[in-house]
């Protein structure tokens, strides 16, 4: 990712006439754009080939917006963090497909209990910062606040069309369980398993932010 992206900055910032300083920076924003279109699509082709496309859309839709604003940890590569994030939520859409068809009250229960553990993680952790993603310190509160309207106004969604539709539906599981997997990656014991998983894989060290350093 990181080759194809320089190569196409350095075309970039020769075709434009600007210095070649600039490749760095654009080669940085490229990399960004063309990873989270990769890990959308390997989304959807997980999300296809297991028969769930729309439950895995849904969920990586609300797992990534959540994520802009309330931050969470990150593995050490683009790869490993490529692999964590498909692996997450290809469960995630397998747990949410299995408790969207469980008798009742599971579905509740499971929706209720998601629900008070992503306002704690949220009220607890958001927005937490790491390496590759700093927050100013004067950005935080901003950044607290949008996590909180974003996830009332998943939640009062949730809430109206169940009141309206009169049952719990496929999307409210995918919805609540994408919510409850990002804020997972925001908690201590979210950092701890990353971390781990990252020195397993590389026996270098894993990633670690300030909040982080006592864990």
């Amino acid at each position: 990712m990181k080759a194809i992206s320089d190569r196409m900055a350095r075309l970039i910032v020769k075709r434009s006439g600007r210095e070649d300083v600039y490749a760095e920076v654009v080669s940085y924003g490229l990399q960004a754009v063309l990873g989270t279109l990769a890990e959308f699509a390997a989304v959807v082709l997980a999300g296809y080939l297991l028969g769930m496309l729309k439950e895995m859309v849904l969920m990586s839709v609300v797992f990534a917006a959540m994520r802009m604003v309330a931050g969470g940890v990150h593995l050490s590569t683009y790869p490993r963090c490529f692999i964590s994030s498909v692996a997450m939520l290809t469960l995630g859409g397998c747990l949410s497909r299995a408790i969207s068809k469980a008798a009742f009250p599971a579905g509740a229960v499971f929706l209720i209990s998601a629900s008070i553990f992503i306002t704690y993680s949220l009220y607890k952790y958001s927005p937490r910062d790491n390496p590759n993603r700093l927050i100013k310190e004067e950005e935080l509160p901003g950044f607290r606040r949008l996590s909180f309207i974003l996830w009332m106004g998943a939640a009062a969604f949730a809430a109206l069309s169940f009141l309206v539709e009169g049952g719990l539906r496929w999307y409210h599981f995918s919805m609540i369980t994408g919510l409850a997997i990002e804020s997972f990656t925001l908690t201590d014991a979210g950092y701890r398993l990353f971390t781990i998983l990252d020195r397993f894989i590389s026996k270098g060290g894993g990633v670690r932010d300030e909040k982080s350093q006592n864990l």
